[in-house]
């Protein structure tokens, strides 16, 4: 109660004056009075219900109501509000009576100087009275909590003397030691710990008694009742009599042996966890199966904490060692039982043989108690310090087995094998990887139809037949092969061009022949005599061929050919030059209606033609002729709209709309390509932004980058001048070919690195075409791969092309990059690819190019 707040008296008190003396005698209180005056039974209960007084004032003697009867409904109603008595009529045995009955004083009313006084003494006393109940309340609750506590704790809580004998215990013993309470008083603690760390507890003890110290933290092993080991954390200190005299220790004893199997089995599963993620490295990293299997083993033990490790496969009905790492004396051991023939009843452990045998992981946690092991490898494995083993097979069907040898025993749990089982699919995993990749870069050089030499390989091919001397390089094509295609199926067509390209090897005795495109093939071989007479010794070989039937799925069909011929160094001095003339003599020949046409002079008169485009795409640089068209692309699964390819157009005032094909190589061979390139990233930005405004703020535009462009010094610089200002929304990714960024892998690594930098996606475009090296494919940072559409048009009919695409994506997903698909013609084609998780449709079936106006109108403005 605040000294400055009101004094609430209630007064019990049939005369008015009376009570206005009693206020009166208050005032020296010096504090504010609220008061509230009974006379009657009824008025003292409301009152003491409702006004809640700070002290009750009563006289003694009144009409029909004495002070008695106020005291005792008092007493009953608020016995903690002190009462005193203010009467004039109060005899000293009635007063003493009344004082023993509750009431905290009496004053006389001819004595009222008394009262404030009195008023101060009651109050004081009620405070001490309610803080010393509010003490023994709290103690009370204390104790009982203390003891709740004690009781209920999952913690074994003790007292001992000296001697360690127990002289308290709560119940939580009997979960932990299986011991009831009763049972521990009396009886020394420390027998019950395991010999070592009694004895260390008895070294310790004298001196923590001699300083009266306790402990923190001291982790003890207890033999269970059951014979089992328990480990307990205890926490003690000094308990002392009440002269303070040391007479023993009280303690908290936790039980951790849980907790430590936990820590240990967390140990085990983080350096599995780090075997795993170092697995990832070693997949990108190994460029053949035997290193990756090295590589494995290295990282087991490294990173995986095992004493060894070592994969096995079966060669001529043994186990060999493929690969091996660790202790020596464990790997020696582990040669010694790998080099023996199988056993009859595939029970040797320590080579794997048994998991392999029977299929099945095989997990031996205390390998030396392990009554499945023969003897003598259990006393080999204590020789060498082998504790517990986990042989795992690999793949499905098996063809190889991991071993993990421990030098301690192991937990192995369901969460670690778990864990190894993970492992081992990720082994099988990376060993498919390789294979694939294998076979991807073989594809890389090869045509999936024919299996002969592609593009790249023929001019990599021709390089040193060029630097021996002449070399006749004959281009072919089929005629009328597109009616073929379409009258008897893809399938007739390919099987066709497989038969096709067989033949044209039996004519390069002493060269090679290669499929280029569709149904273009190339003959190479060393030029014997003039140019006249090679054409003339080819011509007759063709006609020759053309005289025998093809057997294609049963049916016998002719064909005749084209032939168009150049003579290198005579014609050019590299593979591109050489086979873009003899693609001139050979359109030549379909013009002339004659089956072969060699390369000659007549046809160089087409570079003063070449002088005049060159100097009409000048032209067209500076007065805008160029425009944009965008081919829009789709997620595979929604079928929604994410971005767009720009793709350079070109129209001349007199003829319109020039294709592609036959503007942009001259770009490129005079540089112009450099200017043009800025003008379409700026015109593409441009574009971009205002969509993205206007229309789809999440959409990307995909410009192409030629490899002069790359080839430029100030490229990126030009790039950060245009797209730096918009870093925040940047909308332009970048397609790139795989033989621009192999030209210069640590050149283009930077240059992709600095155009993610600036916000772009980076694609390499025509994917599959061109050299693939999936070890650099790994480390450049790119984010999507475009598979080119020669692979799309033939997906639905060459189960060879299939699985190079499915072999495409899967491995794109693998290092977490994006797949475009080009040229997606066919609805089939579309459903395939969305079985195969491709990302990204983009081909003529979901969107054709357009301009920019009805990009806008046909696919933006209807969102």
């Amino acid at each position: 109660m605040d000294a400055l707040s009101p004094l609430k008296v209630l007064l019990v008190e049939d005369s008015p004056a009376d009570a206005e003396l009693v206020l009166r005698a208050l005032r020296e209180l010096a504090r504010p009075i609220e008061h509230r005056r009974v006379a009657n039974k009824a008025g003292l209960e409301a009152a003491l219900a409702e006004f809640l007084p700070d002290i009750v004032l009563s006289d003694f003697s009144m009409p029909g109501f004495g002070g008695s009867d106020a005291l005792q409904i008092a007493q009953l109603h608020a016995p903690s509000i002190p009462f005193l008595f203010v009467s004039g009529t109060i005899g000293e045995e009635v007063a003493i009576e009344a004082l023993q009955r509750g009431a905290a004083d009496y004053v006389l009313k001819d004595n009222l100087r008394r009262l404030p006084s009195a008023v101060d003494r009651a109050l004081g006393s009620a405070r001490e009275r309610e803080a010393r109940q509010r003490v023994e309340l709290a103690l009370r609750d204390s104790e009982e909590r203390f003891r709740t506590i004690v009781e209920s704790s999952q913690d074994w809580i003790w007292e001992s003397d000296l001697d360690t004998r127990t002289v308290y215990s709560n119940g939580a013993i009997e979960n932990i030691l299986g011991y009831r309470p009763e049972e521990l008083i009396g009886n020394r603690g420390a027998d019950l710990m395991l010999p070592e760390d009694r004895r260390e507890l008895e070294r310790r003890l004298p001196v923590l008694v001699a300083q009266a110290y306790g402990w923190q933290h001291w982790r003890l092993r207890w033999r269970h009742r059951d014979g089992s080991v328990r480990v307990l954390e205890s926490t003690a200190t000094p308990r002392h009599d009440v002269d303070g005299t040391l007479i023993g220790f009280r303690g908290v004893d936790q039980d951790v042996t849980e907790r430590l199997q936990q820590e240990i089995r967390i140990r085990h599963l983080v350096r599995i966890h780090g075997v795993l993620s170092s697995l990832g490295k070693v997949i990108l990293r190994a460029k053949n199966r035997a290193v990756l299997l090295h590589d494995v083993c290295t990282v087991a033990v490294e990173k995986g904490g095992f004493k060894a490790a070592s994969i096995a496969e079966v060669s001529d009905g043994a186990l060999v060692m493929a690969s091996a790492c660790g202790d020596p004396c464990v790997l020696a051991m582990i040669d010694t039982y790998s080099a023996a023939p199988f056993d009859d009843d595939g029970t040797a452990s320590l080579s794997g043989e048994r998991a392999l045998r029977r299929g099945e992981k095989v997990i031996l946690r205390d390998f030396t108690n392990a009554e499945s092991v023969p003897e003598r490898e259990r006393s080999d494995a204590r020789l060498v310090g082998i504790a517990a083993t986990a042989s795992l097979p690999i793949g499905n069907p098996a063809w190889g087995v991991l071993n993990l040898f421990a030098g301690e025993v192991q937990g192995f749990d369901e969460e670690e094998i778990a864990l190894l089982d993970r492992l081992v699919d990720e082994i099988d995993f990376a060993v498919d990887f390789i294979a694939k990749s294998e076979r991807l870069e073989y594809l890389a050089y090869h045509s999936p139809v024919t299996g002969l030499p592609n593009r790249t390989a023929f001019r990599e091919q021709l390089q040193p037949m060029l630097k021996a001397g002449p070399v006749v390089v004959a281009v072919v094509d089929i005629r009328r092969f597109s009616y073929i295609n379409d009258s008897r199926g893809r399938g007739f067509g390919d099987a066709l061009l497989r038969e096709f390209g067989l033949r044209l090897e039996e004519l390069a005795t002493d060269g090679f022949a290669a499929h280029l495109e569709a149904d273009a093939f190339v003959l190479a071989y060393p030029a014997h005599a003039s140019l006249e007479v090679e054409s003339e010794r080819f011509d007759a070989c063709v006609h020759e061929a053309e005289q025998r039937a093809y057997v294609v799925e049963g049916e016998e069909i002719y064909v005749t050919v084209r032939v168009g011929i150049s003579l290198g160094p005579l014609h050019g001095s590299d593979g591109e030059l050489l086979e873009r003339n003899a693609m001139a003599a050979l359109t030549e020949a379909g013009k002339r209606g004659v089956r072969t046409h060699t390369f000659g002079e007549h046809l160089r008169g087409l570079s003063a033609q070449r002088l005049e485009l060159e100097s009409d795409l000048r032209r067209a640089l500076e007065q805008n002729e160029f425009e944009l068209h965008y081919q829009p692309k789709f997620n595979t699964l929604s079928r929604r709209l994410v971005g767009a390819e720009a793709l350079l157009r070109w129209r001349h005032p007199r003829t319109g709309l020039v294709s592609p094909d036959s503007f942009i190589p001259a770009l490129e061979e005079t540089g112009l390509i450099v200017p043009v390139g800025r003008w379409v990233m700026k015109q593409a930005l441009e574009t971009a932004l205002r969509w993205r405004r206007d229309h789809h703020p999440t959409l990307r535009i995909a410009v192409n980058v030629s490899a002069r462009e790359l080839r430029q010094t100030d490229f990126l610089a030009n790039c950060r001048t245009l797209l730096e200002p918009h870093l925040a929304d940047q909308p332009i990714d970048v397609e790139l070919t795989e033989s621009q960024l192999m030209e210069n892998v640590e050149h283009s690594m930077h240059l992709l690195e600095g155009l993610r930098d600036l916000g772009c996606r980076v694609a390499i475009d025509d994917f599959g075409t061109g050299y693939s090296s999936l070890n650099y494919l790994a480390r450049l940072p790119v984010d999507d791969i475009k598979i080119d559409k020669s692979f799309i048009a033939l997906l639905t009919q060459s189960p060879e092309t299939m699985g190079l695409v499915t072999n495409i994506i899967t491995l794109a997903h693998s290092l977490s990059l994006s797949v475009v698909a080009e040229g997606v013609e066919e609805e089939e084609q579309a459903k395939l690819l969305r079985l195969l998780r491709c990302d990204t449709l983009q081909g003529y079936l979901v969107g054709m190019p357009l301009n920019a106006e009805a990009f806008e109108a046909q696919l933006l403005s209807v969102a």
